[in-house]
């Protein structure tokens, strides 16, 4: 520890308000292994209290220069800088990088030679994208539920760098049970890809050398969105609006995992699911739409099902029966859900209730489509 550097360097200033709070902080970071340059910097950005989160997550990892990771891959400083690039990590030819980040390399080689550059690299980035929504989510949980304003964050400098300490240490534990769970996905991906989809061959294609145009699967789709969310929202404070909106998303989170299906994306105050039929697509979107209804804050929701073939890519779904589910969720009444005449098609006689709406316009289509009403209870 040196004081007279906390002073010369603008850190500690003895006639400052709380000085002492300032002092105990600096000798519990110093205690703890935070540099001089490390402190300094912190605290122009006003975060000094966050070096023992810091602190926790090391800075005595291995590092290497691109061109080193380069070198060790065999592969050029281009390379390597446009695949960090599609992980989420902007590099220049100066940067040092964590060791490790050479395996990162390895393996996208390895998959490269085995299913295209172009797919992993379209794949990598899905990866990055995950892991830089993880990150996130876990700063704006603390900051949201530990942070400046929570009345949790502690009542001096000291008890708020402890805060940041626990936290990160719980953070910690996040990639290894990340791991678990991508694995323990990826089992029930594969095992409803094998049942929707399988290796076998599409009809007319047996004995044509070649391959059908591209990956298609058909499946049930889903949209359920908040009916007038822009001005319920005015209404709200922006802690009561996040927080029914957390409420709106683990309903439809919890509805899709328990039915069968999952939530592909959530757009704004939409959901977008998946399902492997039309009835349990069908049930996932009234559950939502009955759980938006029983929320005391939340406004009504409506919901939209069709059934189709689409392509699957990067964990999300494009085509046609796309844009016109998501379209179609305006011709639902509010605590409502609208299917189209195919999924209506497709739906167990003994389970559903139908009601052919007035055909709906879409956009771009010469016609419009038969719409039908659904509920529970046996059809007409």
């Amino acid at each position: 520890m040196n004081p007279e550097a906390w002073e010369e360097t603008g850190l500690f200033d003895p006639d400052a308000p709380r000085a002492e709070d300032r002092r105990a902080l600096l000798e519990y970071l110093s205690t703890r292994g935070a540099t001089l340059d490390q402190m300094v910097e912190a605290h122009h950005l006003g975060i000094l209290p966050a070096v023992a989160g810091d602190l926790v997550m090391g800075t005595d990892r291995a590092m290497l220069s691109v061109e080193e990771v380069a070198a060790r891959c065999d592969v050029s400083v281009e390379r390597v800088q446009r695949v960090l690039l599609a992980m989420g990590l902007p590099v220049t030819a100066e940067s040092r990088l964590p060791e490790d980040l050479g395996t990162l390399m390895s393996a996208f080689e390895q998959a490269a030679a085995l299913m295209g550059e172009d797919a992993i690299l379209a794949f990598t980035r899905v990866l990055g994208a995950a892991a830089a929504n993880i990150a996130e989510a876990a700063v704006a949980l603390f900051y949201a539920e530990l942070g400046p304003g929570s009345g949790r964050e502690g009542s001096d400098e000291v008890a708020r760098a402890k805060t940041a300490e626990t936290a990160t240490l719980a953070f910690t534990s996040v990639p290894g049970v990340l791991s678990r769970l991508l694995l323990a996905q990826f089992d029930r991906a594969s095992h409803r890809v094998a049942v929707t989809r399988g290796w076998s061959v599409p009809a007319g294609t047996e004995g044509e050398e070649e391959a059908p145009a591209g990956p298609s699967e058909v499946v049930a789709l889903g949209f359920v969105d908040l009916v007038g969310s822009t001005a319920w929202a005015e209404g709200l404070s922006l802690r009561e609006g996040s927080l029914a909106l957390s409420r709106f998303e683990s309903a439809a989170w919890t509805s899709a995992v328990l039915a069968g299906g999952r939530v592909v994306k959530m757009i704004g105050d939409e959901v977008f699911f998946a399902a492997p039929s039309v009835d349990v697509a069908c049930r996932i979107g009234t559950e939502v739409c009955r759980a938006a209804a029983a929320d005391p804050l939340l406004p009504p929701a409506r919901g939209a099902v069709g059934y189709g073939p689409v392509t699957p890519r990067e964990g999300d779904y494009f085509g046609p029966l796309v844009n016109v589910v998501s379209r179609l969720v305006k011709a639902a009444e509010p605590d409502t859900l609208v299917i189209t005449e195919d999924a209506a098609a497709a739906l167990p006689a003994d389970r559903w209730h139908l009601r052919e709406l007035v055909p709906f316009p879409l956009p771009g289509l010469k016609r419009s489509i038969r719409v039908f009403a659904v509920a529970n209870g046996r059809r007409d």
